[in-house]
């Protein structure tokens, strides 16, 4: 048992086909494009992987930037009203994070692959098309996924989530932003708008990467922030998004951003995301059952910073269970087994943890509050988007 067809070459994929074929199986990796064109497009996020993923990245030989990523050292928090900050702390990670360019990310995992002898498709596969690869594989992973091929994956009732965007989104990597002096992320809360987050970062063809930072505003929908649905290119986007710092940012924060500029034409990207929670088994019309991972069985708002941190997880945990059942069939009791301990230890908690940040309850923010004159509580926050599952270890710091 040994063919195998992933579908989708993002945070779970790559890696996914990367493990399997090191661990001597036979992959086809099926993605609608080559590492030529990620590196010529758009941006597509503003990913932040905490430290067990890069422990993770490092583990398997994928990590590639461990010396030249800006390290991230933890969570600067600024409330602000009226452009002045009313609250602020500052929350160390136990161990770094980075950020870097998923067009980067991609385009060296593809041509690791490839140069590896992995087989690659270029298609946008339908739901027929998946079927019949399925038929001449042993096992078929959907890691991306059309409308279509998603809702062959059930809606998991067991976890209520928002069905509509909790945030509209505008993400920019930005070269000449001053650093914050300690080398922290920037999260700025503006009560009623929304949220600005920024961390250090890397961008660039593999090769040629430098550093630079992203901005992404998580604006609440109808708000004050919720001015980028009209921007249809990246310059109207950066004039939008130096209007907002300059409109709501205290000034010395503001002033950080006074001289940047975006780092290339596709620098940019604006939407929403609608956040979903799927059964990670789906049928296919032949009745053939395949594997859902990654965001195809949990997409939630970037707001949590834990989309590509949870699908690296998927991707570990899928290759380690396939790589140990060499005389297994992959049928759909294995697949639910498979996905089980994933979604237990790392998707569902970071879902939760995602609703909890944007949303959150009048503990947590007591929590925050009192962090402002508590360093653990600070501390324990920022760790927290290490491993949301640690987050109900937050309730024995409330004050």
């Amino acid at each position: 048992m040994g063919q195998i067809q992933v579908v989708g070459a993002g945070e779970c994929g790559l890696p996914l086909a990367l493990r399997l074929q090191r661990g001597g199986r036979d992959v086809t990796l099926i993605t609608d494009r080559d590492a030529e064109a990620v590196l010529a497009g758009s941006v597509t996020s503003t990913q932040v992987k905490f430290a067990r993923t890069v422990a993770l990245e490092e583990e398997a030989g994928l990590d590639y930037w461990a010396g030249t990523a800006p390290a991230i050292a933890g969570i600067r928090f600024t409330m602000v009203v009226d452009r002045t900050a009313v609250a602020g702390w500052s929350g160390r990670f136990s161990a770094p994070a980075r950020s870097v360019d998923q067009r980067t990310v991609f385009a060296r995992w593809f041509a690791e692959f490839e140069a590896s002898g992995g087989r690659v498709e270029l298609a946008e596969p339908s739901v027929d098309d998946v079927d019949r690869g399925a038929a001449v594989h042993d096992l078929t992973v959907v890691t991306r996924a059309s409308r279509e091929l998603a809702a062959r994956f059930p809606v998991d009732p067991s976890l209520a989530v928002p069905s509509t965007p909790v945030r509209k989104l505008a993400a920019l990597y930005l070269d000449g932003v001053i650093p914050d002096p300690d080398g922290l992320g920037t999260y700025v809360a503006l009560p009623g708008l929304g949220e600005m987050v920024s961390t250090p970062a890397l961008t660039g063809a593999p090769g040629q990467e430098r550093a630079c930072a992203t901005v992404m505003f998580e604006a609440l929908p109808g708000g004050g922030l919720d001015v980028f649905d009209s921007a249809d290119t990246p310059a109207e986007r950066w004039r939008l998004a130096r209007e907002i710092i300059d409109r709501h940012l205290p000034h010395a924060l503001a002033a950080r951003f006074r001289d940047a500029e975006l780092t290339d034409a596709g620098a940019t990207i604006a939407g929403a995301v609608t956040p979903v929670v799927r059964q990670p088994v789906g049928t296919l019309p032949s009745g053939r059952a395949v594997l859902g991972g990654g965001d195809v069985v949990c997409r939630m708002d970037p707001g949590g910073a834990q989309g590509a941190n949870s699908a690296a997880q998927c991707a570990a945990y899928y290759a380690a269970a396939v790589l140990d059942s060499p005389d297994r069939s992959f049928d759909a009791t294995w697949m639910a087994a498979t996905a089980k301990p994933w979604i237990a230890d790392i998707a569902r908690p970071a879902a939760l943890w995602t609703m909890t940040l944007l949303d959150p309850p009048p503990a947590l923010q007591r929590l925050m509050d009192a962090a402002r004159h508590d360093q653990a509580r600070a501390d324990a926050f920022a760790e927290t988007f290490i491993v949301p599952a640690n987050m109900s270890q937050l309730a024995l710091l409330q004050p």
